[in-house]
């Protein structure tokens, strides 16, 4: 019983069209004797997803499996065919082929993508990123109403839409642009995945206009106010997150830093101590010269006398706690001093210990690499001099000259 063989060929968008996605499908032709049929393989991917050499889909081995699976049920029915029916098979035959369906393959939305890939990263992000990556996730479910937000919602109509769902929260500008900054993060992490076209990211036109924000610093007769605090009883449960605080303004340390300094950081030399740790923003080593910051005549430093005040036995951090109630309490402590500047957290001690040290005539490159800048323009953008720290550096000229 002779049967013509049948030749299959793998065929990636073969009306040379995508759909709306961006998006086309891989078909098995199926060639005998001049006849061609298609048979379709349920994988639909873009483009620059496709190994034409290959025959193959980029990096997805489920995808692959699949097509070849089909391959071979249609092989396994004709080359079967003649023993079961008693005659040569013909292309025409497939006819009789009931392919059982394949299961509906549920594509995966914006929304879960976004949730899935802020869960990868969370080891390798600060707490604060983190957190603020899954509120944006959260305002854009509360957005579309609780729906899961689909690749194919994110127009710029869509997006601008949210803007405006933002605006109404009475979210600033530039914390408006941190949202969407985060969103065209993981959009663009999915076009490089080939789950979304790059020509229909609405972040090509969508563009938001901030501001530069005026950032209140603390000056140092507000930080004596802090130093001099005296807690009563009731109150010593502020007294490390003030202390955390004050740290943080005398190393220049981010909030990320602070809350993972542990003893085994912490080194003694002849001069004093120092620490060494990773910082979790940059990853590059940070070594600090505690002994050698806001040193106090006959004394140790102030950042040495907060080491050795919260100094451990254990591999426990330091100052072991969020930074959420560490900015809940630095309220508190910023009431019981009487400073009524509003726009101050955590982060401030950072600019003011960097305005700090500027004005105190630091070289700015050593300031750079102490607060782990990548460019000096970073550090410029930390410095804020007031009125007072004006009058000082002029009443210091010599005019004579």
């Amino acid at each position: 019983m002779l049967t013509v063989k049948v030749r299959f060929t793998i065929i990636y968008n073969r009306k040379g069209k995508t759909d709306r996605n961006g998006k086309a499908s891989v078909v098995i032709e199926a060639y005998q004797n001049g006849i061609r049929k298609y048979f379709k393989t349920g994988v639909k991917i873009a483009p620059g997803q496709w190994d034409e050499a290959r025959k193959e889909v980029r990096n997805q081995p489920n995808d692959n499996r699949i097509i070849r699976e089909v391959v071979r049920e249609l092989d396994t029915f004709a080359m079967t065919f003649p023993y079961k029916h008693n005659r040569p098979f013909s292309i025409q035959d497939f006819a009789l082929l009931k392919r059982v369906p394949e299961p509906a393959v549920k594509l995966q939305s914006f929304s879960e993508f976004l949730t899935e890939q802020i869960g990868l990263n969370r080891k390798e992000q600060a707490y604060a990123t983190t957190n603020r990556h899954e509120r944006v996730a959260k305002s854009l479910l509360d957005f579309n109403g609780g729906k899961a937000v689909q690749f194919d919602d994110l127009t710029y109509n869509f997006i601008e839409d949210f803007d405006r769902f933002l605006l109404r929260k009475k979210q600033h500008v530039n914390t408006r642009d941190k949202a969407h900054k985060v969103i065209k993060k993981y959009l663009t992490l999915a076009i490089k995945k080939g789950l979304f076209e790059l020509k229909n990211n609405p972040y090509n036109s969508f563009k938001l206009k901030t501001v530069k924000p005026e950032k209140e610093i603390l000056l140092p007769g507000e930080i004596k106010k802090i130093e001099d605090l005296q807690f009563n009883p009731d109150q010593k449960h502020l007294a490390i997150y003030r202390d955390a605080f004050l740290f943080a303004y005398y190393t220049l340390l981010r909030i990320s830093d602070v809350t993972r300094l542990t003893q085994k950081h912490i080194s003694k030399t002849d001069k004093g101590l120092i620490f060494e740790l990773v910082a979790q923003k940059t990853k590059k080593l940070n070594r600090v010269l505690a002994y050698a910051l806001h040193t106090v005549s006959g004394q140790l430093s102030k950042p040495e006398q907060i080491l050795l005040r919260y100094q451990r036995s254990d591999n426990n951090p330091l100052f072991g706690r969020s930074p959420q109630k560490i900015n809940k309490y630095l309220k508190e402590i910023l009431t019981l001093a009487g400073i009524k500047k509003k726009d101050i957290h955590f982060h401030s001690a950072r600019h003011s210990g960097i305005t700090f040290l500027t004005s105190k005539k630091v070289n700015i490159s050593y300031i750079q690499q102490l607060a782990q800048h990548s460019k000096i323009t970073e550090t410029q953008g930390y410095i804020h001099l007031s009125g007072v720290h004006m009058e000082e550096a002029l009443s210091s000229v010599n005019w004579d000259i």
